[in-house]
């Protein structure tokens, strides 16, 4: 049986960490190790964490200065033991099956990840997410899909099914050797390092049953408006660049139509701000990216159909 290491960041999770690591100790796969890094919190999330390393040998636990969610599973990388690695986000929970799941088919599969859909519950769900529903049957029919490293490449910057999150994935070690999440940047690290990751595999299996619940708070980093929303523009500059240096101009046009929606995103997070100096710079910033990349979007058969319409729309807004 293969060791799998569970990394868990933690940063002010103290009202949900319990539930996350209860929904981690009672997977149906034992051969786990629990890495759970204290990224500088200031309320009882480190006490939290070191009451359940007591509990339960599994726990390892390293307490350090805030550094961010890339500085944490980076930290988890180096102390992790396992054959496969998995990230779980501490204010989310899996289904008791999450992980026995994956490392059924990335093994038959002989795949590098394996990757499932998560299900986005509402804040005001959390509590719905009992024990009850974490251990109830699964599908026995659910589907899986094999995909190569140009299919995954594409899926994620096209936005077509593969996430960019590192949660919801299970992954071979050897993948993140000479490889960490950038610490210079605090949204979109997941997608910059997914991009450097994906070239490695040969194949990725998508399976196709949810049993990772995300809980979507209206307070998240993505869901907010500051200065760290350039963060984005520049990941995906930065990969497009990189695309062309290291031989892979076929990811180019792709990396840029993730750059437009990130673009329309933001417009459409801004329209529900005040109209504050940094708000206008912002909205300024992404006409600027809009007007130079909607006319291959609307040219590019890829392109999603929702880019593509308001990308003709947007020449009326401009007008």
């Amino acid at each position: 049986m293969s060791k799998i290491s569970v990394i868990i960041p933690v940063f002010n999770t103290a009202v949900y960490l319990p539930a996350c690591l209860d929904s981690v100790l009672a997977q149906t796969y034992r051969d786990i190790e629990v890495v759970v890094v204290d990224d500088g919190s200031s309320d009882s999330s480190g006490e939290v964490c070191d009451d359940y390393a007591c509990r339960d040998g599994r726990i390892t636990v390293v307490h350090q200065e805030n550094g961010g969610p890339s500085a944490a599973r980076n930290r988890g990388l180096e102390i992790a033991n396992g054959e496969y690695i998995a990230f779980i986000d501490s204010d989310d929970v899996v289904h008791q099956r999450y992980l026995e799941v994956l490392i059924t088919e990335i093994e038959r599969q002989h795949a590098d990840i394996a990757q499932s859909p998560y299900q986005i519950v509402p804040e005001s769900k959390r509590n719905d997410y009992s024990t009850e529903l974490l251990t109830r049957p699964l599908s026995k029919t659910y589907s899986t899909k094999v995909l190569t490293s140009d299919e995954a490449m594409f899926s994620m910057l096209y936005q077509q099914g593969m996430a960019d999150s590192s949660p919801c994935k299970l992954f071979r070690r050897s993948l993140f050797e000479g490889q960490r999440f950038p610490i210079i940047y605090r949204v979109y690290e997941d997608l910059y390092v997914m991009a450097q990751i994906y070239p490695r595999i040969t194949r990725i299996v998508w399976v196709d049953v949810p049993t990772y619940f995300y809980f979507k708070q209206d307070s998240g980093t993505l869901n907010s408006i500051s200065i760290r929303r350039n963060d984005a523009f520049e990941v995906l500059e930065t990969l497009e660049a990189q695309f062309m240096v290291t031989g892979q101009p076929r990811f180019v046009r792709a990396a840029r139509e993730r750059r437009l929606s990130v673009a329309f995103n933001i417009l459409r997070l801004l329209s529900k701000q005040s109209h504050t100096d940094a708000n206008k710079a912002m909205a300024h910033r992404c006409w600027q990216h809009i007007k130079a990349l909607r006319p291959e979007s609307i040219r590019d058969p890829r392109a999603r159909l929702k880019n593509r319409i308001t990308s003709l729309f947007s020449y009326l807004l401009m007008r």
